[in-house]
C-alpha cells in the first residue's frame, strides 16, 4: 500500500512541475542571466561573441538586395546604435497606437543577433543585409496573450517578409497558431521558432510544427545545457552566455532558445540573399535542405540536437 501512496505523490508531484513549466514558457519568459558587460570598452572596440566565431558571418559588404525578417518578441530598441539602419518599420500588437518599445529586454537581444552592425565597436550579427520588421506580440512582463500574438503574425505576414523569427512560444497547440504558419510557408516564408526551455519535455509550439525549424541551444562546449528540449528539435546553435543588444543601448548576456533561434535566422538570411528562389519553388523545404547540410554533427540524440549545428563557411 505505501509503495502505490509514494508512486502516486510522485505522479501528482511530476503532474505539479509540468504545469508550473508550462505556465513559464505560456509567459513567454525567457532563461535570462542579463548582465552588463563592464570590462568591455565597446565604443572602442568591436568584439566577436563565441556564437559568432563557431557559426561563422556572412558577408559584410553592402547589396541591394536585402533580406526581410520579421522579429515576433517584445519590441525593438530601434535607436541602438549597432542597428542603425536595421529596423524599417514596427508594429505594436498589444498597443497598435503606440511604438514597440522593447521593455521586457529581449527583442533587441534577438535582432542584434541576427545583424548587428559590422562596424567598428559594439558587436557584429550573423547577416548584415537584413531588414528588420520589429513585431511586438510579448508583454512587458513577459507574457504572451494569443489574440496579440496572432495580430502580430498576421501582420508579418502581410508584408510579404522572407523569414518569421519567433523566440517564444505555447506550451499547448491551437488550430488558428496552425493556420497562420501554414498560411505563411505557403507563400514561402520560413518560419524558425525556439523550442523552448523545457528541461527535458518536447517542444513547444509552433517549434513543434512539421513545417517551423525547431530550434534549441547548445553552450560554448557544443553541450546541450539542462533547460534544452527533449522532443522535436531539429538544430541547434549558441544559447548559453550569448553576448548581444540590450534595450538600454549597451551590451548585455543572456541564455535561452530564443538566442539560439536567432543565430539560425541569420544564417538562413544568408542562404536566401545568395539565391533566387521562384514563387512556387518550396522555399521553406531548400532552407532545411541547406541547414543540414551545413550543420557539425554532434554525438547526441536526435531529439535534443536535430541535425546538429549549421555554420556559414565562408
Amino acid at each position: 500500500m505505501k509503495k502505490v501512496y509514494l508512486i502516486l505523490v510522485l505522479f501528482l508531484i511530476i503532474i505539479l512541475i509540468s504545469f508550473l513549466l508550462d505556465n513559464f514558457i505560456s509567459n513567454g519568459k525567457e532563461l535570462q542571466s542579463i548582465q552588463s558587460v563592464q570590462d568591455i570598452d565597446f565604443e572602442e572596440n568591436q568584439v566577436i561573441p563565441w556564437g559568432i566565431e563557431l557559426i561563422g558571418k556572412g558577408n559584410s559588404k553592402e547589396t541591394k538586395k536585402k533580406i526581410k525578417v520579421a522579429v515576433l518578441d517584445s519590441g525593438i530598441n530601434k535607436n541602438h546604435k549597432d542597428l542603425n539602419g536595421k529596423v524599417i518599420k514596427e508594429y505594436n500588437a498589444i498597443q497598435p497606437q503606440k511604438p514597440a518599445e522593447d521593455i521586457l529586454n529581449h527583442g533587441t537581444a534577438i535582432a542584434g543577433i541576427i545583424t548587428a552592425n559590422d562596424n567598428d565597436f559594439g558587436i557584429t550579427g550573423v547577416s548584415q543585409n537584413v531588414e528588420i520588421y520589429s513585431v511586438k506580440v510579448i508583454n512587458d512582463d513577459g507574457k504572451i496573450e494569443k489574440p496579440f500574438f496572432l495580430d502580430g503574425f498576421e501582420w508579418a505576414i502581410s508584408q510579404n517578409v522572407n523569414i518569421i523569427n519567433i523566440s517564444s512560444g505555447f506550451p499547448n497547440d491551437f488550430p488558428e497558431l496552425q493556420t497562420l504558419i501554414d498560411t505563411a510557408v505557403e507563400k514561402g516564408i520560413i518560419i524558425v521558432a525556439a523550442s523552448g526551455n523545457t528541461f527535458g519535455l518536447n517542444a513547444q509550439f509552433p517549434a513543434r510544427y512539421e513545417n517551423v525549424l525547431s530550434i534549441s541551444a547548445i553552450n560554448e562546449q557544443k553541450k546541450s545545457p539542462n533547460f534544452a528540449a527533449n522532443g522535436k528539435v531539429d538544430f541547434v546553435a549558441p544559447g548559453v552566455e550569448i553576448l548581444s543588444l540590450n534595450n538600454q543601448g549597451g551590451y548585455s548576456t543572456n541564455k535561452g532558445s530564443s538566442y539560439s533561434t536567432a543565430y539560425v535566422t541569420g544564417i538562413i538570411a544568408e542562404f536566401l540573399l545568395n539565391n533566387d528562389f521562384k514563387q512556387k519553388d518550396d522555399i521553406s523545404l531548400k532552407a532545411r535542405n541547406f541547414l543540414e547540410k551545413s550543420s557539425l554533427n554532434l554525438e547526441a540524440s536526435e531529439n535534443i540536437v536535430g541535425a546538429g549545428i549549421p555554420v556559414l563557411h565562408n
